[in-house]
């Protein structure tokens, strides 16, 4: 099963206050501070690049932080730059369950080419570190959340 794909428009509405989605930015930290999508968004790395050596290599809390803060019905839509992560993200996602996963085209490139408002907000809830800790402490998904 793949994600179905939606364009960076789809994607705008789905994540505006009237919309139900989150868009889930899966590069790296550095990435999505320096811009992401504006709307219901959060940062949830699919992999970390070492800052040295550039050598990747998968984050294995991906999948413990998405279950500690999505219920596996919830609408996800992921994203990432128009590279091969958001494609593995999704299929990470859909393997663990989650039914209701799109993936935007284009990748942030392509929401900037659409002329959609691009911030660097970074707050708790939003944050890598914010969601990975209590996904951490708590040490499986939690069923309240989402």
């Amino acid at each position: 099963m793949t994600a179905p794909i939606v364009t960076p428009l789809e994607v705008s509405l789905a994540i505006a206050d009237e919309g139900r989605a989150t868009y889930v930015d899966v590069r790296t930290v550095a990435e999505f501070v320096a811009g992401h999508p504006r709307g219901r968004a959060v940062n949830v790395p699919i992999e970390f690049h070492h800052p040295k050596t550039g050598a990747s290599h998968a984050n294995a809390s991906f999948v413990l932080v998405m279950t500690h803060h999505f219920a596996l019905d919830a609408p996800l839509v992921v994203g990432a730059d128009e590279g091969p992560r958001a494609s593995a993200a999704a299929a990470a996602l859909l393997a663990a369950g989650y039914v209701d996963v799109r993936l935007m085209s284009a990748g942030l490139p392509g929401w900037r080419a659409a002329g959609l408002p691009v911030t660097g907000y970074n707050a708790d809830g939003v944050s890598y570190v914010s969601l990975l800790t209590p996904a951490k402490r708590a040490g499986a998904p939690a069923t309240e959340h989402g």
